[in-house]
């Protein structure tokens, strides 16, 4: 049972590394946009473990919704600068840090051999 539940865990691992790659990616040569607010349905002081805080904008002419991140200042009809990738499906702040995602991938990764290992004795 260790053995699965390891295999898991390095296939939960490589999704996780597969989208920080791509936002790593998005960071160092994505498209930067500008995009105005138009609501922000839960905020900060809303915002719970359950429901996070995240702010409503249209792109090309789609609605798309991105989390607040902890940037509680936001408000209706403020200018945001974003970076998305070509397919426009990915939206990141300029300053946004993917390398606690890497680190947690890592981890991951790490404990599924760790258990598989063991597992395999």
């Amino acid at each position: 049972m260790l053995k699965y539940a390891s295999i898991l865990l390095i296939i939960i691992s490589f999704v996780s590394f597969y989208r920080t790659f791509q936002e790593y990616n998005i960071l160092n040569s994505g498209n930067k946009i500008t995009v105005s607010v138009v609501s922000v349905p839960i905020s900060c002081s809303e915002s719970s473990k359950i429901s996070k805080a995240y702010f409503t904008f249209y792109f090309n002419e789609k609605k798309q919704s991105k989390r607040l991140e902890g940037r509680c200042s936001i408000n209706v009809g403020d200018k945001i600068k974003l970076i998305t990738n070509d397919t426009q499906d990915i939206f990141l702040f300029e300053d946004e840090d993917v390398s606690f995602q890497f680190l947690a991938g890592l981890l991951i990764f790490v404990a599924g051999i760790y258990c598989y290992f063991k597992a395999s004795k």
